[in-house]
């Protein structure tokens, strides 16, 4: 086989680890005595080992579009809380992540989650993880139209193949949105659908066009490009169907660091790739219609009416999307009392409490969890997205929630105001789980070798966009060591709003920006 992952999967099916799994919890086996590939079949269970956290387990839930009602919300926390480290990451694919689970307690947690409607199904190696969407799908007023049930439909058809869509040669991420602000940041998926409309047979229809082969993770990062397709949204399942049996039986599998969907487009192009997808779905498909995004997606913070008279959503900060099993419990509960007991996660990472009535939202903003998850947070920390970090991802090479948060609490003493939607992303490592090249200032976790010591430092990107004009950010500093970014921070953004930057901060701007892009 191509690859140690293929022979894995060749000798075993992922999801046929049920058993064993059941097994290894119920004798509590050591986890030095499972045998690696078991280890990575857990995750077509959503089961990840964390050798940072020796013995303990992270559970990763498929929230399909980041929608969660307040039993789910509880049930979370009470795990958390009772069993877990009494936090939860959110993450920028509106998923949950549940830390420092014991395996012999995982049996039981995954049963309790199912109860309330969650699960972890194929949330890990190669498979379609989470579908994202509009966290507003149903809500926004300028939507072209609710896109949630769409997203579940994409979900469940993976739930009911099963094995079928079970071995890709990589991970799939996908998007679906009907509104018009790019909430699903279709240009870093995979797959994504952007609202379209095209006249048809002389009406005007509205559907989705296509983009593919979006990856930001590697060392060659991509933005989706068009598929030229039109797709109503009752053809959506089927196209999404079709591309996965075309990538899974004609993917590059050898090396695994070249066998997402980009690297079959690499090879085939656009053209043919659309062509297989007609010719799987037996169907010869529009061409792209009218793209109807205006803007890339606000942060859905604050409060905002809904299309529904007299509601009203109200979208949370949670700092460096981490939030522990306690607030998960309020906010439960202020779901229930002031809301619809609707709460909805956004790729970026935050909370957005949903159905709230004119009348009840005096008494929620008065709510003491409104301190913890503003409403309304400073500039700097409006935009910063943060992935887990070393503390307990054994990719990444810094701690990236705790050096975010630094950042922002040492930019928010000094005063600096980060101007209205400025991306402030950090990626641990190379996998870009933090999406930093598509931010304005990325950071990418990196390690600098003094002597015998290590010391945590990021490589700098600037430049990064989504939408009509989208673009990598460009590398213009290496191994900046991490108590130096909040002064080069704020110089980057001096410098980009035409601000004065003073020359002391300059010190660290000095190396030449074009032979870093190069190097990229």
């Amino acid at each position: 086989m191509g690859n140690k992952f293929e022979a894995m999967k060749a000798a075993k099916d992922g999801l046929d680890v049920w058993p064993d799994l059941l097994r290894y919890a119920a004798e509590d086996v050591p986890v030095d005595q499972i045998p690696e590939d078991e280890l990575n079949r857990m995750k077509w269970y959503g089961v990840f080992h964390r050798p940072q956290r020796p013995g303990t387990f992270m559970l990763r839930l498929r929230v399909s579009g980041g929608l969660l009602r307040a039993a789910q919300v509880r049930a979370i926390a009470e795990v958390s809380r009772d069993l877990g480290h009494n936090e939860v990451d959110l993450t920028t694919r509106q998923n949950v992540q549940l830390r420092g689970l014991r395996l012999p307690d995982v049996p039981w947690v995954l049963a309790k989650l199912a109860d309330a409607g969650l699960h972890s199904t194929q949330t890990g190696m190669d498979n379609v993880r989470n579908v994202i969407g509009c966290p507003l799908a149903g809500v926004d007023g300028m939507e072209l139209f609710d896109s949630a049930p769409l997203v579940r439909a994409l979900s469940e058809a993976l739930l009911v193949a099963r094995k079928e869509y079970s071995n890709l040669p990589r991970k799939m991420n996908v998007s679906v949105a009907g509104c018009r602000d790019d909430c699903g940041h279709a240009q870093t998926q995979d797959l994504g659908f952007v609202p379209a409309t095209r006249d048809i047979a002389g009406r005007r229809v509205a559907g989705f066009n296509v983009l593919v082969g979006g990856a930001l993770g590697g060392t060659s990062p991509r933005l989706a490009t068009p598929l030229d397709v039109f797709v109503r949204p009752e053809q959506v399942v089927s196209l999404f169907l079709a591309l996965l049996r075309v990538y899974r039986d004609n993917g590059p599998r050898e090396v695994r660091t070249r066998a997402r969907l980009k690297w079959l487009i690499a090879d085939w192009g656009e053209e043919r790739l659309r062509a297989a997808v007609e010719a799987e779905m037996g169907a010869t498909l529009e061409r792209a219609g009218l793209d109807e995004r205006l803007q890339v997606a606000g942060d859905h913070l604050g409060i905002h009416p809904q299309r529904q008279v007299g509601l009203n959503y109200v979208g949370l900060h949670v700092p460096v999307g981490r939030v522990r099993a306690e607030q998960l419990e309020r906010l439960a509960g202020l779901a229930e009392t002031y809301g619809n007991g609707d709460v909805r996660i956004t790729i970026d990472q935050n909370l957005v409490l949903m159905g709230v009535p004119d009348a009840n939202l005096s008494a929620l903003l008065m709510d003491a969890l409104l301190q913890e998850l503003k409403p309304n947070p400073s500039s700097v920390w409006r935009n910063l997205v943060a992935c887990t970090g070393n503390d307990y991802c054994h990719f990444s090479l810094i701690d990236t929630k705790k050096h975010a948060h630094q950042l922002a609490v040492d930019l928010e003493r000094k005063g600096v105001q980060v101007p209205r939607g400025t991306r402030i992303h950090v990626s641990g490592c190379v996998h870009a789980c933090g999406k930093h090249h598509v931010g304005d200032i990325g950071l990418q976790g990196a390690n600098i070798r003094l002597g015998d010591r290590v010391d945590e430092s990021a490589d700098v990107y600037v430049g990064g966009k989504l939408g009509e004009e989208a673009r990598l950010a460009a590398r213009i500093l290496t191994n900046v060591h991490w108590e130096d970014l909040p002064v080069l921070v704020e110089a980057l953004v001096r410098q980009r709003f035409q601000q004065t930057v003073p020359l002391s901060m300059m010190r660290l701007m000095d190396s030449d920006p074009a032979q870093e892009v190069a190097t990229a």
